[in-house]
């Protein structure tokens, strides 16, 4: 459950902070396009106020004069003449002295109320034709001159291509926008941002964008979206992969456990002085399907401390049996047939009933079979385990104590089990040489083993002078690469077919 929802998990985190980054990359970047379009906005209608500063220049000449046709005509021609402008004021003493519209008309209401400021945004009621306008103010002797610029002007000033982002023109607290009417405003409203003219008196307010939007998402980022939905996708999926590739060393034993992959070899044992064949001990080996044939070594320390070993040794014996029944007609009477037990089996409930199934199965009823007892690991001698191996000792079985020396107690379950070999550890054998000196540690175990009538295995042998040395000494059974190496089934067979069939005695 753990290996299917954490890389689920993991996509989802890293959907979300790759939307999340997504998101604030185009939230700063509406912020930007927003107070781009307002310095923009602010850029047209500075230059809108140019126009009517110009057409102010040609209002203050006409004031220093008479307001004749020909005054009206030049107003009006200028007001035509500048794109944005819709009618050019003279005003003294609060009434209009001069203008551009035919008869010196007014469109404006109540002049006398306009606020005297530069730039005044004057509401749709104080306009004759129901129009909001913007207003440019400049003093002059007895009065002042008014140009008025037309709302839809300003409209196309503020009017971009953003969406959802909304200009205004503030004139001293007032706003004019998108929709005409011109309505009271603060400049310290924080969800507006503010650009300044550096001309004129306004700014250009526009709103400050949503953090979150699905819309901008969706309308900006949708590619973005689909290849970081399908990066979190190869994620999840690389992931998945990994957990359920990697597994410990233990779950790695397991699984080549149950798919067989643990196989026994057979070390041949033979007579030193004859060369027969006596039998065989069962070794381990992995036969993995990438890497080969795997070292017990490698594998084994790990089996006796995740507690593995005692199904390694199960499927081992399985195998056995099916091995040796096979070839039942050409094994040799009496065939010594030996294989490892750990402390951890033999301390287990299914000790005593893996050993006899094990013993029944076979078909050849003559096979002598071994218990080799591994010292690697220490072995509790208690009652309950001396009554066991007692059983097997009386139901057939012979009892050995594998690599003699090298562990933890052997002298110890000398006196206290019943043993009928002891297998000498090739550390030992390996020290034999021309050289006296080298054999005073097996000397010590040889007599020791014949004080206490005990048969020896010889193991680890490796070249002539530790065959001869041995069988001054009356060691019977020899194992090693100087006879052989452990085989695979099917070289054991080809050693058996090789051989005229023999009876073995056991001593």
């Amino acid at each position: 459950m753990q290996k299917s929802v954490i890389p689920l998990i993991t996509a989802i985190l890293f959907f979300l902070t790759g939307t999340f980054i997504l998101n604030l990359q185009l939230w700063f970047s509406a912020g930007f396009a927003n107070t781009a379009g307002a310095v923009r906005a602010a850029k047209s209608i500075d230059g809108i106020l140019e126009e009517a500063r110009v057409a102010t220049e040609e209002g203050m000449a006409i004031a220093k004069a008479e307001c004749t046709s020909e005054a009206q005509y030049r107003l009006g021609t200028e007001a035509a003449l500048e794109p944005h402008l819709r009618t050019i004021l003279i005003i003294k003493h609060d009434k209009i002295w001069c203008s551009s519209l035919p008869g010196n008309r007014l469109l404006l209401a109540n002049i006398a109320e306009l606020p005297d400021t530069l730039l005044a945004l004057v509401q749709a009621r104080y306009s004759l034709n129901g129009l909001p306008v913007l207003l440019y103010q400049t003093s002059i002797q007895e009065g002042k001159i008014i140009v008025t610029i037309s709302d839809s002007h300003i409209r196309d000033a503020l009017n971009t291509s953003l969406k959802n982002t909304h200009f205004m023109l503030v004139v001293h607290g007032r706003a004019i926008g998108l929709t005409g009417a011109v309505k009271d405003h603060s400049s310290s409203d924080e969800k507006y941002g503010f650009v300044q003219s550096n001309n004129y008196p306004f700014r250009v307010a526009y709103n400050h964008p949503a953090f979150f939007s699905l819309q901008r998402l969706f309308d900006q980022g949708a590619g973005m979206l689909l290849f970081i939905l399908l990066i979190s996708c190869a994620v999840a999926y690389a992931l998945h992969k990994y957990f359920n590739k990697y597994t410990t060393p233990e779950d790695t034993l397991r699984s080549a456990i149950d798919n067989g992959e643990i196989v026994p070899f057979y070390q041949p044992i033979v007579n030193g002085r004859t060369g027969t064949l006596r039998g065989v001990e069962v070794l381990a080996r992995w036969k993995h399907p990438t890497a080969g044939f795997i070292s017990p070594a490698s594998f084994i320390p790990i089996a006796e401390k995740s507690g593995l070993i005692v199904q390694l040794t199960q499927s081992l014996m399985a195998q056995v049996i099916a091995n040796m029944n096979a070839i039942t007609s050409k094994l040799p009477e009496g065939f010594h047939l030996g294989i490892n037990f750990s402390a951890t089996h033999i301390n287990s409930p299914a000790f005593l009933d893996d050993c006899m199934k094990y013993r029944d199965s076979f078909q050849c009823k003559d096979l002598t079979h071994v218990i080799e007892v591994t010292e690697r690991e220490p072995l509790n001698v208690d009652e309950q385990l001396i009554t066991k191996l007692n059983i097997l000792h009386d139901s057939g079985f012979a009892i050995a104590l594998d690599d003699f020396g090298t562990g933890y107690s052997g002298l110890s379950y000398l006196n206290d089990l019943q043993i009928d070999y002891i297998k000498i550890d090739q550390s030992f054998v390996g020290r034999v040489n021309e050289n006296a000196e080298s054999t005073i540690l097996l000397d010590c175990v040889i007599d020791l083993a014949s004080r206490l009538s005990l048969s020896i295995v010889a193991e680890g042998v490796e070249t002539l002078a530790q065959v001869e040395y041995l069988n001054r000494h009356n060691i019977t059974f020899l194992q090693g690469y100087y006879f052989y190496k452990p085989v695979s089934f099917t070289d054991l067979v080809k050693i058996l077919l090789s051989r005229p069939r023999e009876k073995v005695v056991i001593e």
